[in-house]
């Protein structure tokens, strides 16, 4: 799974910006936000069942088990 955020930079990647619309980018940006938006939601989830056991090498673990790290 990938972020949000590494897909919009994929998204920019594969199109040229002289070569996509602005609707069109806009419009995928909109998608993401969405998708932004569960991501953070589940994170918070996840958060909820293991309120004690939350340091950041665990918070850099969930994200690395997560999230892809390629672009």
């Amino acid at each position: 799974m990938k972020t949000a955020m590494q897909e919009v930079i994929q998204l920019v990647k594969k199109y040229d910006c002289r070569k996509i619309s602005y609707k069109v980018l806009f419009f995928n940006l909109e998608e993401l936000l969405k998708k932004e938006k569960e991501q953070i939601i589940d994170a918070f989830e996840n958060g909820r069942k293991y309120p004690f056991d939350v340091n950041i090498n665990h918070c850099e673990q969930y994200y690395n088990q997560i999230y892809d790290k390629e672009l």
